[in-house]
């Protein structure tokens, strides 16, 4: 109980300071302010490739800061977004989440992959450059912050009816072998509390669109933020690590927090560029 008083105090926090920032920074200034999170991130993932040396986390660190900036070039900072360039962007980085899911199918048996510190170290920086990627692409939209507090929220939803879903009906369990504690059932509960932010979000939007939002994007965007939770879960269990660090309290580090939204995003934002709405 004391844990999940920690786990919501928390998570109230982050969303304030999230949401406030969102609606009241312009839009380049609320972007710049996600990249300290995203060098956490990154120092996070240099733990967990167990880069030891402080010049090499530091040189880490400079990869994924230049990442940024050179995504940031590409996409047009500070003007007008360029969506083509997002979406070869996009489609990259859902191909690489496609490519970790195959890893999670397999599980154990790819683990040999991972004991190459470079490779493990390259897939962290590109997955945590594209995450920001994505949401500059997102912000990119006409109704760029509504959409962004949209995708977040059907991640918090799955992840919400995933955690109390799983601890009221759970019994099947969803991966055993890599996080035992989430169930099938739980994952459904995370559905059905995704279909109230559909019909809110359909008001703000044609009504005709509404049926056709929730399958074309909560349903994929979910099940990929169950992966990308899935795929941290896998990482800490090759490194060694119970949680990516013990910044957050009751949540573990920034990793732990956004690892469902690492996988969830670039997929919503190739969608959008898909499928406009």
């Amino acid at each position: 109980m004391r844990l999940l008083k920690h786990r919501l105090w928390t998570a109230a926090i982050i969303v304030t300071v999230f949401s406030t920032a969102l609606h009241t920074l312009p839009e380049q200034y609320f972007l710049a302010s996600l990249v300290p999170v995203v060098l956490v991130a990154g120092w996070e993932w240099s733990n967990l490739a167990r880069i030891t040396n402080t010049h090499l986390q530091v040189g880490f660190l400079l990869l994924i800061f230049l990442l940024v900036c050179l995504i940031g070039c590409v996409l047009n900072f500070f003007g007008t977004v360029d969506f083509s360039a997002g979406k070869i962007i996009l489609i990259f980085a859902v191909l690489l989440w496609c490519l970790n899911l195959i890893f999670l199918k397999r599980y154990p048996s790819g683990i040999a992959f991972w004991s190459n510190q470079f490779v493990f170290s390259l897939v962290g920086a590109l997955i945590i450059v594209f995450t920001w990627a994505s949401i500059l692409v997102i912000l990119g939209h006409a109704e760029g912050r509504l959409m962004l507090m949209f995708s977040i929220l059907i991640v918090v939803a799955a992840d919400a009816g995933g955690y109390f879903g799983g601890k009221l009906f759970g019994n099947r369990q969803l991966s055993p072998s890599l996080s035992p504690g989430k169930t099938k059932e739980g994952f459904a509960c995370g559905l059905i509390c995704q279909m109230p932010i559909a019909v809110i979000f359909g008001y703000f939007f044609p009504k005709s669109q509404l049926i056709e939002t929730f399958i074309l994007l909560i349903i994929p965007v979910a099940l990929f933020s169950v992966v990308g939770d899935l795929f941290e879960s896998m990482i800490k269990r090759i490194s060694g690590f119970k949680d990516s660090s013990n910044l957050l309290p009751g949540h573990g580090g920034v990793l732990d927090r956004i690892d469902g939204y690492m996988a969830a995003l670039p997929l919503f934002g190739l969608l959008l560029l898909l499928r406009p709405l």
